[in-house]
């Protein structure tokens, strides 16, 4: 696997996905889904960690670039809950890939790949900010919702995007020490990041952010299964506590959790499975009806949302309120 970040000559493009050895399996599950989604890809792989990776065989054909692990005092120092300190590593992709690659799309490794369209997706006009994303689930059917992030910090009116996905203009990054802001506020004011580097990215751009459509992170907390299909989601974004590798509660749709059966049987046998699967949400009496009836009684908000992106890759600016 390759060490060297210089991308190919044509390439100024990547998708790069930052993990610890644990998370390793779900990101090359990912990968191979856009792989397969885009073969003739114009995009690097890029994977970052903070410690060494030990990418498995079979994986050769992806063309991965493995960066050196990051080694930083101030890293070190995030503050951890309930995640792992490696989610903090997508504030340092930008710097890390810097004169590699112009536009750089990060992905979370809990997300499962429907489509393609991720290089035309890197294409779209950034129209002068740095980061292009969606807008977090907590705003989905209540778009003015002050989340509890702006709300300590004395913000409102500010639209907030989950970190699942980001596209990020790279010199546009650099340019607004996006980092060294980022790091500012976490020293100054621990007390406001409740989610890691999505609370504070959030906190750094204060609202000034290119949303894009749902299709590209479909957050999926449970209360949403029944959207999922018929949404046209391109990126499911397996939120939350519940895993489709992990799930035997039957709550993940099937065709998720034997995906990842599948894969990780044949590359990684000793990692936990759900196993077999047992009766779903079709069969689950109260769950089901309780999603049943969230789907109604959401409907119409949810088509309001939809109707603000027209095509998967129409963008929105978003700015703070004066």
């Amino acid at each position: 696997m390759s060490t060297d970040v210089s991308p190919a000559p044509s390439l100024r493009k990547a998708v790069v996905l930052c993990v610890d050895q644990a998370y390793l399996p779900f990101a090359l599950f990912l990968m191979r889904q856009i792989d397969f989604h885009e073969p003739e890809r114009d995009f690097d792989f890029v994977l970052m960690s903070d410690s060494d990776l030990a990418v498995p065989a079979g994986f050769e054909a992806l063309r991965i670039r493995l960066l050196p692990p990051l080694e930083s005092a101030e890293y070190d120092a995030q503050k951890i809950t309930h995640l792992s300190r490696a989610t903090y590593l997508r504030l340092w992709a930008p710097q890390a890939l810097a004169g590699a690659y112009d536009r750089v799309l990060y992905l979370d490794a809990d997300m499962f790949a429907d489509a393609g369209g991720f290089s035309r997706l890197m294409a779209v006009e950034m129209r002068g900010l740095a980061i292009a994303a969606v807008r977090d689930v907590q705003q989905w059917y209540r778009p003015t919702r002050d989340v509890e992030e702006f709300r300590k910090a004395g913000r409102r009116g500010r639209r907030y995007f989950n970190g699942g996905l980001l596209l990020i203009d790279v010199a546009q990054y650099l340019a607004d020490d996006i980092l060294g802001r980022a790091l500012q506020i976490a020293a100054a004011h621990p007390e406001w990041v409740r989610h890691h580097d999505q609370s504070l990215l959030n906190l750094t751009v204060d609202g000034s952010w290119l949303e894009l459509s749902p299709v590209w992170n479909w957050q999926w907390p449970i209360k949403y299964a029944l959207y999922g299909d018929w949404s046209g989601a391109r990126l499911h974004h397996f939120i939350g506590w519940y895993k489709p590798w992990a799930d035997r509660e039957a709550i993940c749709a099937a065709r998720f959790t034997l995906g990842y059966e599948a894969f990780l049987s044949r590359h990684f046998p000793e990692t936990p499975r759900a196993g077999p699967q047992k009766p779903s949400l079709l069969t689950g009496g109260k769950r089901f009806w309780k999603a049943v009836l969230r789907f109604f009684a959401l409907r119409r908000r949810a088509l309001a949302y939809f109707r603000e992106f027209p095509e998967a890759y129409h963008t929105k600016v978003n700015r703070p309120p004066p």
